[in-house]
């Protein structure tokens, strides 16, 4: 009987139900060369979070975490757009150490990709 191996490690994930985040995350993907699993459910992105090096969690979802996620790193994306702003409050009471403003903050997000996976 042929045992199953989980991987070391899967790819970021980005929680969104936004289609222009999603958008974003797929130049970003595109920018870093890796690959990024996309959901909107916060409980499909707990499972392996912690073999995750990153999770992205969008602005329009980040006010609904409420149990820690524990990875490589976190990142709140959002706009520059007034309605954003709570975003830095949920994003603070979630303690992720990043907030990045999309478009102006993709080439940062990628590099910090790369950074993350290169130290795995």
């Amino acid at each position: 009987m042929a045992s199953r191996s989980r991987p070391l490690w899967y790819p970021a994930i980005a929680i969104t139900a936004s289609p222009w985040i999603r958008q974003e995350v797929e130049k970003v993907e595109q920018q870093a060369g890796c690959d990024i699993d996309v959901t909107d459910s916060l409980p499909d992105s707990r499972r392996n979070a912690r073999r995750r090096p990153m999770i992205i969690i969008g602005a329009d979802l980040v006010g609904r975490v409420r149990k820690p996620l524990y990875c490589g790193g976190i990142v709140v994306v959002a706009t520059l757009a007034p309605d954003d702003r709570r975003a830095i409050d949920h994003a603070t009471r979630i303690n992720a150490p990043h907030i990045v403003a999309l478009p102006h903050g993709r080439q940062w997000l990628a590099e910090k990709l790369l950074q993350i996976m290169d130290s795995r």
